[in-house]
């Protein structure tokens, strides 16, 4: 279903690369150079801190040709001069996406696209704005979207960088390896420099990728729906149940 955007609210549009905050950055917003994503949706914050984190080299799309291998299963060969098509045997396709050569894999799942601002507003009780500077599509690499107001930030992101990948990531620390929200069973992680529990990420590993919804209180005292000092892992836990519904199927990993 397409984003339902607010009164008021542009439209996404594409940017020229230029600085933000010192810090070069590209089309979309995302920074260059190297291969680390940060995207952070903390601008309210004296910190700025960064509350979306991606690190680790994203592939671009295989070439047309090896497209039309993947999505029609096809095989050419010469057989008495006459080209054959054949297919492999249902067996030979991997039932875990993941087990699949990245360029292979379905394409990642698209927050700004599924899921509705009306759904992430029930989720945290209050109007927000969708953020276009948080809207970044690198094909097969990552997908995010982000809204806000001024005492959260609610983030969305997909991309096929692993589980072991995200436990080894030292910007992280384990919350919760088996956390349950909604009937399904996610990663639970928080930013290591945090030391004030103002953020969280609940992580699902689907069919379409990683999905990580990230929540991210603002105000210096974590105040969430009239209550101070709210810890942003508890706050996320009750957020993420309308949004489970929008995320793919599929436990993997």
């Amino acid at each position: 279903m397409g984003v339902e955007r607010r009164a008021g609210t542009p439209a996404p549009m594409g940017g020229g690369a230029g600085q933000v905050d010192g810090v070069p950055r590209g089309v979309h917003g995302d920074r260059v150079p190297g291969d680390a994503q940060l995207i952070s949706i903390g601008r309210n914050q004296p910190e700025a801190r960064a509350v979306i984190q991606i690190v680790g080299t994203f592939r671009g799309v295989a070439a047309a040709i090896a497209a039309c291998l993947v999505l029609s299963g096809c095989a050419s060969g010469q057989v008495g001069g006459e080209t054959t098509t054949t297919s492999p045997a249902a067996s030979e396709t991997p039932s875990n996406p993941w087990d699949l050569p990245i360029e292979q894999r379905p394409a990642l799942f698209d927050p700004c696209a599924e899921i509705p601002i009306g759904a992430v507003e029930a989720a945290v009780g209050a109007p927000l704005e969708w953020v276009e500077d948080l809207e970044n599509s690198q094909p097969g690499g990552l997908k995010t979207c982000g809204w806000e107001n001024g005492e959260v930030n609610f983030g969305l992101l997909s991309t096929w960088k692993s589980r072991d990948e995200y436990l080894a990531d030292p910007a992280f620390r384990l919350k919760d390896a088996q956390a349950e929200i909604g009937g399904r069973t996610g990663l639970r992680l928080a930013e290591k420099v945090d030391a004030f529990d103002s953020t969280c990420l609940l992580l699902f590993f689907t069919s379409q990728g990683t999905v990580w919804v990230n929540l991210d209180l603002v105000t210096g005292l974590n105040q969430y729906k009239g209550r101070q000092q709210a810890s942003a892992c508890d706050a996320l836990d009750e957020a993420a149940l309308p949004i489970v519904q929008f995320i793919p199927e599929g436990e993997f990993l």
